[in-house]
């Protein structure tokens, strides 16, 4: 999957739209006791959680290209952490530095997008020496 769609994905009232795939080597990476499989998205996951960090971004024009690039941040990105939630860190740098978050679902191991949001510099930097996320 390149680009997501963002425009005809709020459209659709679905559930279980595959945007990526966690590899073995991320799982190695963050010792997740978990296998390689699909990451989710739902229709209204868009909207719901990730609207709000809009105006975070450095332009409207940012946050779209952010949001569509969801499948490749996931496919190929830079660093990947654990969130103290547990939720799986992927973070990219376009112009903004972009970090999906996908939530692991405990009762049946799947994996759900959750949002997507710009962190600064100076936090990515931070995040890299406590260990919080690592360079792919």
């Amino acid at each position: 999957m390149n680009e997501l769609d963002i425009f005809k994905l709020e459209k659709q009232n679905s559930r279980n739209i595959k945007i990526g795939e966690l590899n073995q080597d991320i799982i190695d990476l963050l010792h997740l006791d978990l296998k390689p499989q699909n990451i989710y998205i739902w229709s209204s996951r868009i909207r719901e959680h990730c609207e709000k960090h809009k105006e975070e971004y450095s332009s409207p024009n940012e946050f779209y290209n952010a949001v569509k690039s969801i499948p490749q941040i996931i496919s190929s990105p830079d660093y990947v952490g654990l969130h103290s939630n547990g939720n799986i860190q992927f973070v990219k740098k376009f112009n903004d530095i972009s970090l999906v978050g996908i939530k692991i679902i405990k009762n049946n191991n799947s994996l759900l997008f959750r949002t997507i949001y710009p962190i600064t510099e100076d936090k990515l930097n931070h995040q890299l020496r406590i260990k919080k996320i690592r360079k792919i």
